[in-house]
């Protein structure tokens, strides 16, 4: 009897001795203390947090611009290993990797504190996406190309995201045969990173008729189509950064029976782009920073100078936030909530 009293007791002892913080409470919809702090902080963000982080929603954001990836730097080439600095480079100054699709949206939704970056890819170069024999016979990603280095630095830092977008021309993306080139397209996709049209034969568009111009960006809408039928191609990085003669011509248009509609068109060059919820965003017409030599190292440089400068996000997806200085280039058309300091 005296054993099971002492039991009793010790149990007694350990439940009285748990403080009041250790366990967490409940509401009736049972949601703890910490789950409904975090719940009011995203739903009522603090402006003093935004204020001292300094968020700047309508601050520029670079467009990064990639051709071949080889095994050594030129003027349209960069090497696996300095894509990999490039990377930590942007990783280490407090860049996030974001899809074009969700910057040209104003679907930017990374931490506050951040800085956005959209990687791209012209071309779909060997390079860009290849696939190699390993000892057991099967083909993997080399990761020495550009995929196989995002994939890498992924694992190394999933919170800088996997995202990149690939325009992509006719017949055999990125090399090896037709069969490798659908295995890679689809694998993109799945992966979560996107394809973006680049026309079919890489032609000066302003020297093409609508029609001529329709057929060069519809085939390659079906080309994707027909390997990944859900998938919708809604880019475009005009060749030599060349737009057609109207331009509507490369926003939308139809060749036989195939349909294309783009949400945004990039050009060749040459600065970062306007904040998507800046009055003036140009969807149509998007710079971009060329990687070759230091010229990125030149805008990380530029924009911790110019701090003002650069998109820094304040972490909620539905506020925007900026110094009130920037009143005047807001797009009030975009109904969500702002907060200025």
């Amino acid at each position: 009897m005296r054993k099971y009293i002492i039991i009793i007791t010790l149990i007694l002892i350990l439940i009285s001795g748990c403080g009041k913080d250790e366990i967490p409470k409940l509401d009736n919809n049972g949601v703890t203390n910490n789950d409904q702090a975090e719940k009011n902080e995203i739903n009522n963000p603090d402006p003093e947090k935004i204020k001292e982080i300094g968020a700047n929603e309508l601050g520029r954001i670079m467009i990064i611009e990639y051709h071949v990836i080889g095994e050594e730097d030129a003027r349209w080439a960069r090497s696996y290993t300095s894509f990999r600095q490039d990377l930590e480079k942007l990783y280490n100054s407090g860049y996030v990797a974001v899809s074009l699709k969700d910057m040209i949206q104003g679907n930017i939704d990374i931490p506050a504190g951040k800085t956005p970056v959209v990687i791209t890819f012209d071309d779909g170069t060997q390079g860009q996406f290849r696939y190699i024999e390993n000892e057991q016979g099967e083909m993997v990603v080399d990761p020495k190309s550009g995929v196989g280095v995002l994939e890498n630095f992924y694992k190394d830092y999933p919170d800088f995201g996997l995202e990149a977008t690939f325009f992509v021309n006719y017949y055999s993306p990125f090399g090896q045969g037709a069969d490798l080139s659908k295995r890679k397209i689809t694998h993109i996709i799945e992966s979560g990173m996107d394809i973006g049209n680049h026309s079919v034969n890489h032609l000066k568009m302003n020297t093409l008729s609508k029609e001529e111009a329709a057929k060069e960006l519809a085939l390659i809408v079906k080309m994707i189509k027909d390997i990944v039928p859900d998938y919708e191609v809604e880019t475009l990085a005009l060749p030599f950064g060349i737009g057609t003669k109207e331009t509507e011509w490369s926003v939308r248009g139809e060749y036989e029976g195939t349909a294309f509609e783009n949400i945004g068109v990039l050009l060749v060059g040459s600065t970062p782009a306007p904040s998507p919820y800046n009055k003036n965003f140009p969807p149509y017409a998007l710079e971009r920073v060329q990687v070759f030599e230091d010229n990125l190292d030149k805008w990380i440089k530029y924009f911790e100078e110019n701090p003002d400068q650069k998109y820094v996000s304040d972490g909620h997806l539905e506020v925007i936030s900026f110094p009130e200085s920037k009143l005047d280039i807001f797009n009030t058309e975009i109904s969500k909530e702002i907060i200025t300091y």
